[in-house]
């Protein structure tokens, strides 16, 4: 089970998932977007920008991703929330 994000974390992923896009401005409505809104609804989630998120938490946060994180993460829809959870589990 999951637990609360945080929502300093939420924040900074927002910041996180803009500079990893390979189009800024593209990727600019996650910085308003709801914590539980899928991102792919809000810009082109594609597996370059996920990439870029990974390396981008990893190199932040000082934590690896490895593949069952992200799948569990990614099942079902991404969404800063679920993102959020995963960084917060992952730095214990």
């Amino acid at each position: 089970m999951m637990s609360v994000p945080s929502r300093v974390v939420i924040d900074e992923l927002r910041e996180l998932i803009v500079a990893a896009a390979p189009d800024p401005a593209q990727a600019a409505p996650v910085r308003t977007c709801g914590a539980d809104e899928p991102l792919d609804g809000i810009i082109p989630f594609s597996s370059v920008i996920v990439l870029g998120t990974v390396i981008a938490v990893e190199d932040h946060y000082g934590i690896t991703v490895r593949r069952p994180d992200l799948a569990r993460v990614l099942e079902g829809g991404v969404t800063l929330s679920r993102l959020a959870t995963m960084v917060d589990e992952l730095r214990r």
